[in-house]
């Protein structure tokens, strides 16, 4: 295994790529890219690209931040292909169980749902606060960034 690939690996493992950057720079090296070098795709892919957007969600207590995460919009969108990748695996009699139930898989456009999520939204999407007689304020916000 080249040092490249091993290096990508290394970085999944620490936290430092997600598994599907990881995955789509491992792919580059392997197919290859007439017009830059492995080294050149693998350093490109590392380098935060300027203006990337972030699906956010923060739950914040009176006391502690609850909830804090961060997706970025790009893993929606690769997320999305593998799901309608792996929708093809699905047996047939179980698509006929769900499509009895009124859930049709072929019907999903889940990589539209992701180019709306990516496209489209901005701003706040959710925003409630509410008052826990435990824990008192909690602020729940969802928003694009």
């Amino acid at each position: 295994m080249s040092s490249e690939k091993m290096k990508i690996l290394e970085m999944v493992q620490e936290g430092k790529l997600t598994a599907v950057e990881g995955l789509d720079l491992l792919k580059a090296i392997d197919e290859g890219n007439s017009d830059k070098t492995s080294s050149q795709i693998f350093e490109q892919d590392l380098v935060k690209k300027e203006g990337e957007r972030f699906l956010r969600v923060r739950v914040q207590g009176e006391k502690t931040l609850k909830v804090n995460v961060n997706v970025p919009l790009t893993l929606i969108r690769s997320a999305s292909k593998l799901v309608v990748y792996a929708m093809s695996f699905v047996p047939e009699d179980k698509k006929a169980e769900l499509e009895k139930k009124g859930l049709d898989l072929t019907d999903l456009d889940v990589e539209g749902l992701a180019r709306i999520i990516e496209e489209s939204l901005d701003g706040k999407i959710v925003d409630v606060e509410v008052a826990d007689p435990e824990e008192g304020r909690i602020k729940v916000e969802v928003y694009v960034e």
